[in-house]
């Protein structure tokens, strides 16, 4: 009997450390494709903007939003068809906030999920 327990605790401890360990793997590959996409981010101002986005942030659907935080997004190396993308933060009189992603050309770039 006391074998019986020994090798279910031993069984047991191996399985937690087994979980830990693929835990902190999982946790270092977010970390890693978080820092990448960082890398591809550029924190520029409505100035900076092309005209044709500019142009949307001041049609009269967005007259009642606060341009917030604005983004140029670089694509990933390698990626032929990307294009650069800006992410662009906005909050109303409400405080509802909302983020829009245009292309150079003031298209919608979001991507469909």
């Amino acid at each position: 009997m006391k074998k019986a327990t020994f090798l279910a605790a031993v069984i047991a401890l191996l399985g937690f450390t087994s979980i830990d360990a693929n835990a902190q793997a999982t946790q270092a590959a977010e970390q890693a494709q978080t820092q990448t996409q960082n890398d591809n981010k550029e924190k520029v101002t409505k100035d900076q903007l092309p005209a044709p986005v500019k142009a949307v942030l001041d049609h009269e659907a967005y007259k009642e939003w606060t341009v917030g935080d604005i983004y140029k997004v670089k694509p990933a190396e390698g990626d032929a068809n990307a294009k650069v993308v800006y992410e662009i933060s906005l909050t109303n009189k409400e405080g509802q906030t909302g983020t829009i992603t245009l292309d150079e050309q003031g298209q919608n770039a979001a991507k469909e999920e």
